[in-house]
């Protein structure tokens, strides 16, 4: 007997409406799906380098590296760290600003400087392809008079505007001085030290993030919120190894306002990681195994009895495709999708290590 599937929320109405939005996308009327020619040029990117025409093996970096400092920062740095500025709830800054990264560590060994060679929109000569064939952006609304290619540039050149606020890119002005051209690029450490801002060079050390998070599109279906918390609990991962492969990692509130200043509702989406299959929760005695509750909250966490709730990161899970993973978790859930749902999966508890 089949289960019906639940009436989706608000919430998942709004996330399948872009899932739509992106499965749609066109970069013009009779090309193919764009979300396989992103997929297509973001993995020859990885496994060649991106060059045009290149089959040799490039770099293949098993984990795109990001410097701690760009998500972490002591509680008493007044500016804070650049991730949570640049989580909006429109834009393409914060997935520009990952895969400018994802980029130069693909083309360049670590301690070389980055040198940008594409252009926003792709030419004939092209040597690598443009930054418009590397973004997933959903479909324009059938009453836009402009063009699907040149909206998603616009929201390029936009957000490539807001990183070099954060002192992450520098755009350089034609001769005249006046116009930018957004072709010539500088791309700045993701330390984002308005103070220094040094020129870009891969790190040999950072916060490991998985190489599928990009290929398989994760990096456009997710949304801003799920991106940084993604990335702190990956710093996290990093920060405490063993921790994390013995009993899960954390975030306590405090160092979640103070030290990574991320809002209570963003890092409530890790929610919708763990449905994804994206991240794990582990098993705590001390909660309720169907609602994840507390009893007696106040009392126990008085007597230290009481901790957050903890994580594993899933790297498996990144390696499904994105758009198809979230279509089926929303409207054609598998048994394994449902348990996730309603807090009943089987997660891996203490006594299973």
């Amino acid at each position: 007997m089949t289960t019906a599937v639940p009436p989706l929320t608000p919430a998942e109405k709004t996330r399948m409406r872009l899932i739509e939005g992106l499965e749609k996308a066109k970069d013009g009327a009779r090309a193919l799906p764009l979300a396989e020619v992103v997929a297509h040029n973001l993995t020859h990117l990885w496994e060649h380098g991106g060059r045009r025409g290149k089959t040799e093996a490039g770099f293949q970096p098993p984990w795109i590296r990001v410097r701690p400092e760009f998500m972490f920062r002591p509680s008493d740095d007044p500016r804070g760290p650049a991730l949570p500025r640049l989580v909006k709830p429109r834009g393409l800054q914060l997935r520009l600003a990952l895969l400018l990264l994802f980029d130069a560590q693909c083309r360049h060994a670590p301690g070389n400087p980055v040198r940008n060679e594409r252009k926003v929109s792709p030419h004939a000569d092209d040597q690598y392809t443009s930054w418009r064939q590397l973004v997933l952006a959903p479909a324009p609304a059938e009453n836009s008079t402009r063009g699907a290619g040149d909206l998603r540039a616009r929201q390029i050149t936009e957000a490539f505007l807001a990183l070099e606020q954060q002192n992450l890119l520098a755009i350089k002005h034609a001769a005249s001085g006046r116009r930018r051209t957004y072709d010539d690029l500088e791309l700045l450490s993701d330390a984002s030290t308005p103070e220094e801002s040094p020129s870009y060079t891969v790190p040999a050390t950072g916060v490991p993030i998985s190489p599928y998070l990009f290929t398989n599109l994760w990096l456009f279906a997710l949304t801003d919120t799920e991106l940084a918390t993604f990335l702190v609990l990956s710093r996290l991962r990093g920060h405490y190894p063993y921790r994390h492969a013995t009993e899960g990692i954390y975030l306590p509130d405090k160092d979640r306002e103070t030290v990574y200043r991320l809002t209570r509702a963003t890092w409530r989406s890790t929610d919708t990681l763990h449905r994804y299959g994206l991240i794990d929760r582990v098993k705590d005695p001390r909660r309720s195994f169907t609602t994840g509750k507390v009893g007696n909250f106040g009392t126990r966490w008085a007597k230290g009895e009481v901790m957050p709730v903890h994580y594993k990161i899933n790297d498996d899970g990144l390696r499904q495709p994105a758009l198809a993973t979230i279509r089926r978790v929303l409207t054609a859930p598998t048994d394994a999708d449902r348990a996730r749902r309603e807090g009943r999966e089987l997660i891996v508890g203490l006594e299973d290590m």
